[in-house]
């Protein structure tokens, strides 16, 4: 396989590019987000008031169960690959950019943000503006993670 050229801006959380062979088995992402303002691109934003109150018992609970589904037999493929060139630009939390032959199995990405204001991209002006975040949680994204692998 020949590749000449991958140009990718943004890879984005827990996404990829996979060029090649792959076996991927059993992935798994959680997310969950809190903005009191959300994400911006290329804008002003003013006299903006956010107020965010996410207060739980129990915020986020995630049990990662991984289990290895599919087993592929020993040296079965002998493959080239050939990429000429690769650029990109940002790769978020938990992404990948992976070339030739890969057993990717189990991958497991999770997260939890609390922000006032969202992701900001491009030229932005921001000005005069208020943001408070309440996270008074009594258990925060408690993870229980499990491999059978």
């Amino acid at each position: 396989m020949i590749v000449d050229q991958i140009n990718v801006n943004s890879i984005d959380t827990a996404s990829g590019i996979f060029v090649g062979v792959n076996y991927a088995n059993n992935w798994s992402s959680h997310r969950k987000t809190n903005y009191g303002f959300g994400s911006v691109g290329s804008s002003r934003i003013s006299n903006n008031f956010s107020f965010v109150i996410d207060n739980d018992l129990v915020d986020t609970p995630i049990n990662s169960n991984a289990v290895s589904i599919m087993e592929r037999g020993q040296n079965i493929n002998q493959n080239q690959v050939d990429v000429v060139g690769i650029n990109v630009n940002v790769l978020d939390s938990c992404a990948a950019l992976t070339v030739g032959e890969n057993d990717l199995n189990g991958w497991s990405s999770h997260s939890k943000r609390n922000a006032g204001q969202g992701r900001m991209i491009g030229k932005i002006q921001n000005q005069n503006n208020t943001m408070i975040l309440s996270d008074e949680d009594l258990i925060d994204s408690q993870m229980t993670h499990i491999n059978d692998f």
